[in-house]
């Protein structure tokens, strides 16, 4: 199985989970809506979830830890490394 994220940058960066055969095969399921969120006990994956009129979520996908792992490894990898500034003036002698 190949997991492929799609990033949504904007007010509320999202990302879809796409699942698929093989590297490159098309997806045969499509997670959209998935955040990632840093919370007390670590970061996670915050799935999509309704919020009912009680104030509670209503989850409309679970996972498990192994797979979520999983996913949160793809995330990962799948962001645009980003280039520390280089200091070129660090090697002046004065």
């Amino acid at each position: 199985m190949n997991i492929v994220i799609e990033h949504h940058d904007g007010k509320y960066p999202s990302f879809n989970v796409g699942l698929a055969s093989a590297h490159g095969k098309e997806a045969f399921l499509v997670i959209k809506g998935c955040r990632l969120v840093d919370g007390k006990d670590g970061r996670f994956v915050s799935w999509p979830a309704k919020k009912l009129d009680s104030g509670k979520y209503w989850n409309h996908v679970w996972s498990g830890d192994k797979f979520t792992a999983a996913v949160l490894q793809a995330y990962d990898d799948s962001r645009p490394k980003t280039k520390k500034p280089s200091n070129d003036d660090a090697d002046i002698p004065f």
